[in-house]
Formats: structure tokens, C-alpha cells, sequence
């Protein structure tokens, strides 16, 4: 009896903990490779005057990066940021309604 209700409790705690209480978006993370990265000219339709001192001006170029995951899907971004990524590297990205990040 008191194995029993060890065991039920262990079911319990393990279906009510949702993985070790990881964030759910870190469950949603698919592995793949970045297949190329190309530079390209963002399509702002009223691109910023330079001499208005704005520095929150939305970037005019970035990097295509065409990334394969394990799954067979194919992701296609536009990524502005500082971090420099190349074909053959491995990452990890997060696709949701909101868009494609990649870790």
C-alpha cells in the first residue's frame, strides 16, 4: 500500500509539472541549421531623413537567413541585429504567431 501511494503520488507531481518548470516557449524550440545568410535591402516604404538625429530609425539592410529544421520545414527571416550568422552554423528557432526567433 505505501509503494502504491508513492507511485500515485510521483504520477501525479510528474503530470501536473509541466518539464521540470521550463517557460513553454523553451519546449517550442526547434533545432536546425542555417542553410545561407544574404544581405538585403529591407523594404521601408518612408525610409528616415539621416540629418533629422533620429537614432531609432528603423535599419534599410539585414541578412536573409534561410535556416532547415531537423523537422523538414524551411524557415525564411530577415534578421537585423548584431550577432553574425553564417551557412552551416546550428541554431535553434522559435516559430509563433507573433513571429520567427532565432536563438
Amino acid at each position: 500500500m505505501k509503494s502504491f501511494l508513492i507511485a500515485t503520488l510521483l504520477i501525479l507531481v510528474t503530470a501536473c509539472s509541466d518539464g521540470l518548470g521550463l517557460p513553454p516557449a523553451i519546449h517550442d524550440l526547434s533545432p536546425g541549421v542555417i542553410e545561407s545568410v544574404e544581405p538585403v535591402e529591407l523594404g521601408n516604404p518612408a525610409p528616415a531623413d539621416p540629418d533629422d538625429g533620429d537614432d531609432d530609425a528603423e535599419p534599410r539592410f539585414g541578412d536573409q537567413i534561410v535556416v532547415r529544421l531537423e523537422d523538414g520545414r524551411t524557415v525564411i527571416l530577415a534578421y537585423t541585429g548584431e550577432r553574425r550568422f553564417q551557412a552551416g552554423q546550428r541554431v535553434r528557432v522559435h516559430v509563433s504567431d507573433l513571429g520567427v526567433f532565432l536563438l
